[in-house]
């Protein structure tokens, strides 16, 4: 259970992007395949998925140039299912972040989850998992807010020696999903590329790679999921991410939807999700501003 969880929340957590001008290291290529992935999404039946999808898909769209005011139907849509979804931090940062792609900030029908958000900081935790945690401090560099010195803290005192777990103790061992949303957490709170828990952190990835992508845990076969994860993780910290967005590419299928293994392609909803931030070379560790 602890697995399918982490797969889970990795997953929707992958889908929440910033903007950004200009993309870092991605491909004419890669820009292409996004914009098939996102096309993909917007023919499926949004409207009945669930809130966190729904958000993920209005910052994809955006992310492949819809401008705000297109996505703002959307938004009105993600508004009444999203007080049931966002019940904890790691949620209402998804749906801060949604709002934010469309251009708009305060209340979403009557519900200001921004600022549920920055109350729920107890000590510089935000929920109990590196989701809740690593999407909060995102949300917050994508709002404008100054992310408390408490969170980078907490966050970095979580680690092992290599990386971080999805229960951000440092006495479980670590897995590559936790880990890389922590590297771009901790980018998005301006910690330096250089140091040394990001740079662990991104050898420690480099050592867990399976070919030309990674799993959450080793001994399993890659992702996109995954791999997508890392390669964002890699954008915030100015690295390389062609090896990963090669391996995205080739699982992507004629419709335009991305697979999620070579053997196993679902869900492919959620591994199309997890495909359009790292595929556009943006880095939400920037918020909506480039450098």
């Amino acid at each position: 259970m602890r697995l399918r969880s982490i797969v889970a929340s990795a997953a929707g957590a992958v889908a929440i992007i910033a903007m950004a001008p200009a993309a870092l290291s991605a491909t004419a290529a890669d820009r292409q395949v996004a914009a098939r992935a996102t096309a993909w999404l917007t023919q499926q039946d949004v409207a009945a998925m669930p809130a966190g999808q729904q958000a993920d898909i209005i910052t994809s769209r955006r992310l492949t140039g819809a401008s705000p005011a297109a996505l703002r139907p959307a938004l009105k849509t993600l508004g009444p299912t999203a007080p049931a979804y966002a019940t904890t931090p790691g949620a209402m940062a998804k749906v801060v972040i949604a709002q934010r792609a469309a251009g708009m900030s305060g209340a979403l029908e009557g519900r200001n989850y921004l600022e549920r958000l920055q109350q729920s900081n107890r000590g510089g935790r935000f929920g109990r998992t590196a989701f809740d945690q690593c999407l909060s401090m995102v949300a917050l560099r994508v709002a404008g807010r100054p992310i408390p010195p408490a969170a980078v803290t907490a966050l970095t005192g979580s680690r092992s020696d290599s990386g971080w777990s999805f229960s951000l103790t440092s006495s479980q061992p670590p897995d590559v999903d936790s880990t890389s949303m922590a590297v771009v957490a901790l980018r998005a709170a301006r910690v330096a590329a250089s140091d040394p828990a990001i740079r662990d952190a991104l050898t420690w990835l480099e050592s867990q790679r399976v070919g030309a992508g990674w799993t959450v845990f080793s001994g399993g076969a890659p992702s996109t999921d995954s791999t997508a994860l890392v390669a964002r993780a890699q954008a915030a910290a100015g690295v390389s991410t062609d090896v990963g967005l090669t391996f995205i590419r080739g699982l992507a299928e004629p419709s335009g939807a991305i697979a999620n293994t070579r053997t196993a392609p679902e869900s492919r909803l959620l591994a199309t999700i997890a495909s359009v931030p790292p595929l556009t070379g943006i880095s939400l560790a920037n918020g909506f501003k480039a450098g």
